[in-house]
Order: C-alpha cells, then structure tokens, then sequence
C-alpha cells in the first residue's frame, strides 16, 4: 500500500503554473492587485497592522548570524516588505549603518520612523512592482538583499518579483519564505537559477528544530550571485 504524497499533484502544477507560464497570462487576471491593495490598507488593530509587526522576534537572531556570515557592518543591505522597521531598527543596533526598506504601507513606515528612530534610512514607500524598477532604472543596488516571513510568495506572478530582486543584488539574497505556502508558491531555486544566483544555503524550518508541517512552515534560503 502506497504512501499518501507529502505535497499534491494541485501543489506542484500551481508552483508550475506560476513559474514556468508565460508573465503575459497572468496580466489579464482580475486579482493581480489584491494582495498588494490589502496591505497597503492595513492600519494599527487591522489583521496585519503594523502593531503586529513591532515587537522581538527570535528570527532576528537568525537573520543577523547570517548577515555576519556574509555582510560587513557598512554592506549595503535592503529589507524588502519592512512593514514597521523592526528588523531593520535591530540590524541598526547590531551595527549596520547602511540600511534600506521598501514597503507599500505609508502608516507602517512613518510609525516605524518615529517608534524606531528609523529617520536616517532610506525608506521607500510603494509596491515592488513600482519601486523595485525605479530603483534599478537609477542604478541602485544592494549587496543584500532579504525579506522576512510572508513577502515574495504574496507577490502575483505577472510581475517578475524574481528578477527585480537579482537586479539589485550585487552579492547575496537571503529570504525567510513559505515554499508552498500562501497565494503565489514558485520553484524559487529554479527562478534564482535563471537569473544567475545559486542555493548556497537551505534550512527547514527556519528554526532548524523538527518539521511538523512543511506545508505551513517557513524555510531559510539563502542565494548567491553566481554569474
């Protein structure tokens, strides 16, 4: 008698479709915006208010033993969804001095300003859709680049969230992600591929203690430049 499949068939066509269907297909639908429309609107006592996004975390301490590993204190490092700040406001007090947010709630980022003294950074308020080309359109770029829980898999597929993030990557992407998780799970080793970065590093969970249930839990991948 055979085992009941860990992931199913529906799991692997949907990370096929989202990775591997022309981006055309997905302009058409009438649901590319709402993911990013929900968390723009979110405000402090909303489901994902920034109040919910403001106090210790233990995955910082992960997220800094990895940036010790392959960042100086002076790297140029972007938090992509930063929501309030938090990370950022402990990556500042652990030493980092050149620290960058995007994030498309205005409310999170000017309470995470105030909260978290986060005034000198550079803080970029909007969607990745629009704020990621800018920045590559101006030549920007970061040495690192990282996003904490729930970010790039909320993304829709008829934007290259991918690509945008190797562009502004000079070295390193490291990304606490739901592999199969929420609205928009991908082959992400295989997106990365493409845009000539390698898994140097993989980690399930995160918290590198038991798996219960890869379906709900987050997993450290970390990416390097390669070509």
């Amino acid at each position: 008698m055979g085992l009941k499949a860990i992931f199913t068939k529906r799991q692997y066509l949907t990370k096929v479709i989202n990775s591997l269907c022309p981006r055309i297909f997905f302009r058409l639908s009438p649901f590319k915006y709402r993911s990013r429309e929900h968390w723009k609107m979110q405000g402090e006592g909303d489901p994902h208010g920034y109040d919910k996004y403001n106090t210790y975390n233990p995955k910082i301490r992960i997220l800094i033993n990895e940036l010790d590993l392959r960042a100086e204190k002076t790297s140029e490092i972007l938090d992509l969804g930063c929501n309030c700040g938090y990370y950022l406001w402990e990556l500042k007090k652990a030493g980092y001095s050149r620290l960058s947010g995007v994030d498309i709630s205005e409310r999170a980022i000017e309470y995470g300003k105030k909260m978290f003294d986060l005034k000198d950074l550079d803080l970029y308020i909007g969607s990745f859709e629009i704020v990621l080309p800018q920045l590559a359109a101006s030549g920007r770029q970061f040495d690192l680049i990282y996003t904490m829980g729930a970010t790039v898999e909320l993304v829709h597929p008829s934007f290259d969230i991918v690509r945008s993030i190797c562009d502004l990557s000079r070295h390193y992407v490291i990304l606490d992600i739901y592999e199969w998780g929420h609205s928009y799970p991908r082959f992400w080793e295989y997106e990365f591929n493409r845009q000539g970065f390698i898994l140097i590093k993989c980690q399930r969970p995160i918290s590198g203690g038991e798996t219960k249930n890869p379906i709900e839990e987050d997993s450290l991948l970390v990416f390097k430049r390669f070509r």
